[in-house]
């Protein structure tokens, strides 16, 4: 047969195969909308966990079976349900107020001339070593304003490496280590590169929510460990096996943890170590309040994991929120690959910044001032909270908040969160902002201590 006459017949057969799918898609959409009828007459669950769980394994060995890529067919799957959850119409009874939401709604009636106590956003309201400020200063007026390599600048590497040697006794290699536009940004790009749409990753809740968001964005699936207050925060290592499922890439660790500040023991990191291990998943190991932590705090760098990218910033430990800079710890592949994704969106941190980065890692007199005035907060905020019939709190093994829980059954911390600014001026951060957490709420202690006790008397005020 001619080659051209050949090649349009195979075209015409995608054509009309292409049409089938969609033809079938149309079929499952209809199925999909008499499901949703049938969910809301027997008032069942919009989401069946276990389903889905089925239907990925059924996917993945059909796939095997017909010779098509996983990876593929994860994705067509990762499509198909948010085109079902598109139809059934499910929505929650009202959006979660997160972290970043109640910021933005505090910002908004602090503009408008309303006084608050900002119990809300994790910022401490230290200043930066004066060391940052002057290197900071003097590499601008040096006009040390240019693009840098992506990684970041040769000095702020081995300022990293000399670091990471001295606090962690981790020796990095100069391709293991990067500069990052922050804690927030080595978090994406660290999910981004080890989780494929239509994949999925572990996270254990209650936690900081931009983990769940950034998987959403990229088409991922989030499978939650939940933890409670009654058990102390203490994950499950049976619950955390049980959870992965064939697609699952990774696990997010992050010790001390936000919102509750609990540390686990070596033993039991090393136990989840091993579970990730065992199913060839990427340790990404959140260490942003490492500096803050009131008991030994286990670290990916102590080894035991195969695969891992460790995420922090210089945020918190020295108060530099706004410098947007922070680093990432891994094997020169991922780095690598890291390197690659940042390039593509931002560039690299200000070379400015970096310098003042560089000063920051030798300021260990301010990294103890720092940790020692957020302990004596956190202990005034639980005697504060302990006063408080309607509430119980676990007292946190680090991180900068408290994360108590109402006594009574029916408490809603999101109606309670939007009253107590709107009749009292405290902010604070619902629960339900962290997972399926209705009964708490978390108050960051980035104020000072006669702000804190004074947010709590009136959080106790409205409580009654």
């Amino acid at each position: 047969m001619d080659p051209e006459l050949e090649l349009n017949e195979l075209r015409s057969e995608v054509a009309e195969t292409t049409k089938e799918i969609i033809q079938l898609i149309a079929v499952r959409n209809g199925i999909a909308k008499r499901i949703g009828e049938v969910k809301r007459s027997g008032l069942l669950p919009a989401v069946d966990q276990k389903v889905e769980d089925a239907l990925v394994e059924e996917v993945i060995m059909e796939c095997d079976a017909e010779g098509v890529d996983r990876e593929v067919g994860l994705k067509v799957l990762s499509v198909l349900l948010a085109e079902s959850k598109r139809i059934q119409g499910f929505q929650p009874k009202q959006p979660l107020i997160t972290p970043v939401m109640m910021a933005a709604k505090s910002r908004q009636l602090q503009a408008a001339g309303k006084k608050l106590i900002r119990l809300d956003v994790g910022e401490p309201d230290f200043h930066p070593p004066q060391a940052v400020l002057e290197a900071c200063s003097d590499a601008l007026f040096s006009f040390k304003t240019h693009y840098t390599r992506t990684q970041g600048i040769p000095e702020l590497i081995a300022a990293l490496r000399r670091y990471l040697e001295r606090r962690h006794h981790y020796s990095a290699k100069e391709t293991e280590v990067m500069s990052t536009p922050g804690g927030r940004f080595g978090i994406y790009s660290a999910l981004a590169t080890t989780v494929k749409e239509g994949e999925s990753a572990i996270i254990i809740e209650p936690n900081w929510p931009a983990y769940k968001e950034v998987l959403q964005h990229i088409g991922a699936r989030t499978i939650t460990v939940p933890t409670t207050i009654e058990e102390g925060w203490e994950p499950s290592v049976e619950k955390i096996k049980e959870a992965v499922m064939p697609n699952t890439r990774a696990i997010v660790l992050s010790y001390p943890a936000n919102p509750t500040g609990k540390i686990i023991t070596p033993e039991k990191y090393a136990e989840i170590l091993g579970v990730a291990n065992d199913n060839k998943l990427t340790v990404i190991s959140d260490e942003i309040y490492t500096d803050y932590a009131y008991k030994p705090c286990p670290t990916v760098l102590q080894g035991g994991a195969d695969k891992f990218i460790l995420t922090a910033s210089f945020s918190k430990t020295w108060a530099m929120t706004g410098f947007r800079v922070g680093y990432t710890v891994s094997s020169e592949e991922l780095i690598a690959r890291m390197v690659k994704f940042q390039t593509l969106v931002v560039t690299s941190v200000p070379e400015f910044i970096q310098y003042g980065a560089i000063k920051a890692l030798d300021s260990d007199k301010e990294v103890e001032e720092n940790s020692r005035t957020m302990k004596e907060r956190i202990d005034l905020a639980c005697r504060e909270i302990a006063a408080l019939d309607a509430l119980e709190c676990w007292t946190p093994d680090g991180a900068m908040y408290v994360f108590p829980q109402a006594r009574k059954a029916d408490f809603d911390s999101s109606s309670f969160a939007m009253k107590l600014l709107d009749e009292k001026g405290v902010s604070i951060v619902p629960g339900s902002g962290f997972g399926s957490y209705p009964r708490c709420f978390r108050l960051s202690l980035g104020n000072s201590k006669g702000e804190i006790s004074e947010g709590i008397r009136r959080i106790g005020e409205l409580l009654g």
